[in-house]
């Protein structure tokens, strides 16, 4: 595992063609609540259609190594 680098100790100097981008990205609004409702709606339509279940044996049980819920699954048997 690599070590992250220290922070530089004087001031960090921004490449002047960089600046704009940068601070026009520290301006732009987040997203609106109407996005965000309309994204959570989109979830919830796919989970309730059953697209999250995962794969499922014929017996109607969860293979192991797809459940990866703590404790279960693949990681547990290491």
């Amino acid at each position: 595992m690599t070590e992250n680098p220290a922070p530089p100790a004087g001031p960090v100097l921004v490449d002047p063609a960089d600046l704009g981008a940068l601070l026009a990205a520290a301006v732009r609004p987040g997203p609106d609540a109407a996005g965000e409702r309309q994204a959570l709606a989109a979830f919830r339509a796919v989970r309730d259609a059953g697209a999250l279940d995962g794969p499922v044996r014929r017996d109607g049980r969860v293979r192991r190594r797809d459940d990866w819920r703590p404790g279960r699954g693949p990681a547990a048997n290491a």
